[in-house]
Formats: C-alpha cells, sequence, structure tokens
C-alpha cells in the first residue's frame, strides 16, 4: 500500500486500504493494541509470547470473534 503511494498510484493503494481495513477494525474493535494483534499471532502459528501485564488475553467470545475474522479474510 505504501510502496504504492509512494509511486503516485493512489487508486492501488486505495484498493489495498480498502481490503486491509475490515481486518484492522474488526480486530482492533475486539481490545486494545497488542492484545488482538498477539492472538492472532498465535492463532496463525507465531506465537510472541505472553502479554505482559496489566494487559489480559481476550475472552472465549472475543476469540471466537477474531478467528472469525481471519477465517473470513482467508488467513485460517
Amino acid at each position: 500500500m505504501l510502496a504504492a503511494f509512494d509511486k503516485n498510484d493512489v487508486a492501488t493503494a486505495q484498493k489495498l486500504h480498502l481490503k486491509l481495513f475490515p481486518l484492522c477494525r474488526d480486530m482492533l474493535s475486539l481490545a486494545t493494541n497488542p492484545i488482538p494483534i498477539k492472538a492472532a499471532m498465535k492463532m496463525l502459528g507465531r506465537d510472541t509470547g505472553e502479554l505482559r501485564l496489566p494487559m489480559t488475553p481476550l475472552s472465549a467470545d472475543q476469540e471466537q470473534k477474531l478467528r472469525g475474522t481471519l477465517t473470513a479474510y482467508g488467513l485460517l
């Protein structure tokens, strides 16, 4: 997206933004960053370690929503 924008290819940059936006919106609506990002990475087999306090893991419901988002996006 940034490479396209740097080349003044705004149409491609916008297309990529619109593709990524639902993923980012859905993930970051679950909890504050980096909690959903770390949970997604773990689901994708890239464990980034435990959360440090005061952060808490996603609830089972939040994890289910995250799994649905990643599945809909084609990552799982």
